[in-house]
């Protein structure tokens, strides 16, 4: 949860300054509070994942917690829902 907060705030930092197409390093929202992944997506594509309550993206074969699955990939990335 705490990587999807600077997601959101690192989101509103960049989406008026990148270019169309280009891909951004969003850090990965896994289990793992250490985790130093990031996942390369465009601004719109982390959007679409954050807009669904519950949904996180992370780099493939990342930890997750008890009852999150993956429902979903963008890339080598999955999006992972967490249960609520």
């Amino acid at each position: 949860m705490r990587f999807h907060k600077a997601n959101e705030r690192f989101h509103d930092a960049v989406e008026d300054h990148v270019r169309e197409g280009q891909r951004v390093p969003f850090l990965c929202e896994c289990a793992d509070d250490d985790c130093l992944g990031t996942v390369n997506v465009l601004p719109s594509e982390w959007e679409a994942v954050a807009s669904k309550p519950n949904n996180y993206l992370m780099e493939a074969g990342h930890q997750r917690i008890e009852g999150e699955e993956v429902v979903g990939s963008i890339g080598d990335y999955e999006i992972a829902q967490k249960p609520h």
